[in-house]
């Protein structure tokens, strides 16, 4: 009787342990934001994961009141030898006003789900101040004579270099962006991205997010700058009926700086048509710095998508000839030539562009 006991007691010990082992595998474990009146930063990190498998972290962040569509992102990983995985993202959104509290999850996806920690939890802000210089920059160039054609892409990829960046740093911003076929007057995109990137005196690479809440690259770079800096990127899908070769095309838009008066920026653009790519911009992988870049030190300009698609084949194969390249190694398309902003106060003028 007394065996028989235990090799029931043993049974079900057993069926016990195995029952609770995927409750303890592949997890995130916590999630912590920080929040200012108009950005975050998302640290988050999981355990017990099973190396070389891929998976995604997903969040959701909401004010209370309702200040617009939640936040929402994915972060895609491969899990390493040492079975965790850490990492801290950068956003921002339209600049609240009033008292907000902040509430939002992330999930290790397909796995659990865990609150997000906010800090502060209740965060008061006032009217946000109009920026104080800004500068409009408007440069053509011609696409080469190779039609484009429906179902192919164009990679629109624009970069700069500046001087007289504080010794503290500084935030320039890149807004009411435009991509205009100047032939034919109509807009590739009436809404490209915008840009914010922050010059910091921490930051020892350049790297780059996407916000889709706000449409917004988030650029950070060392505050001695690179000699191209990505500046924004996207992807625009050939219309049906393909586009001539030879069209003249205008990137244009306004710099705003925040903190950093005197800035003067030298910017350019390229476009390269690819047969596939990524539609979701996180997942180009998109160099951040020529020379600077965080994780990147290939010969690659800033701009080139260095990301990989679900069949781990890199964006840059599925280049071709086309709009401002020429397809091989030319991932981001020749550059335009280089217009210079002076962003200064508003009402007032300045050597920059002006329309």
């Amino acid at each position: 009787m007394l065996d028989g006991l235990r090799r029931t007691y043993c049974t079900i010990l057993g069926f016990a342990i195995l029952s609770a082992t995927p409750a303890f595998a592949n997890h995130v474990d916590t999630a912590n934001v920080t929040v200012t009146c108009n950005a975050f930063s998302l640290s988050v990190d999981a355990s017990a994961l099973s190396p070389g498998t891929k998976y995604e972290i997903s969040y959701t962040i909401e004010t209370s009141p309702y200040a617009g569509p939640a936040i929402t992102g994915v972060i895609p990983f491969t899990a390493s030898s040492t079975t965790t995985f850490e990492a801290t993202i950068w956003g921002s959104f339209p600049a609240l006003i009033g008292t907000y509290n902040f509430n939002g999850t992330a999930s290790l996806v397909g796995h659990n789900t865990v609150p997000i920690a906010f800090s502060p939890t209740s965060l008061s802000c006032g009217q946000p101040p109009p920026p104080p210089n800004s500068g409009k920059g408007i440069d053509t160039a011609s696409f080469n004579g190779t039609p484009l054609v429906s179902g192919d892409y164009v990679w629109f990829n624009g970069n700069f270099s500046v001087k007289n960046i504080p010794k503290t740093g500084g935030v320039l911003t890149f807004r009411s962006s435009k991509i205009l076929d100047v032939e034919n007057g109509s807009l590739f995109t009436s809404s490209a991205p915008n840009a914010q990137i922050t010059f910091s005196p921490t930051a020892t690479c350049s790297s780059t997010t996407f916000s889709t809440m706000t449409n917004t690259w988030i650029t950070t770079v060392p505050i001695k700058g690179d000699d191209e800096i990505f500046l924004s990127g996207v992807a625009i899908p050939v219309p049906a009926g393909g586009v001539l070769g030879g069209i003249n095309v205008t990137w244009s838009g306004v710099f705003d700086t925040t903190g950093a008066p005197g800035m003067s920026i030298d910017w350019k653009w390229g476009a390269a048509v690819y047969t596939s790519i990524a539609t979701d911009p996180n997942l180009l992988g998109v160099k951040a710095g020529h020379q600077t870049a965080c994780g990147q030190s290939n010969g690659d300009h800033a701009g080139a998508p260095e990301g990989v698609n679900n069949r781990d084949q890199r964006w840059k194969q599925f280049v071709i000839g086309g709009a401002r390249g020429g397809g091989g190694s030319n991932s981001t398309g020749s550059w335009s030539g280089t217009d210079t902003v002076t962003p200064t106060a508003v009402g007032t003028s300045g050597p920059g562009p002006k329309g």
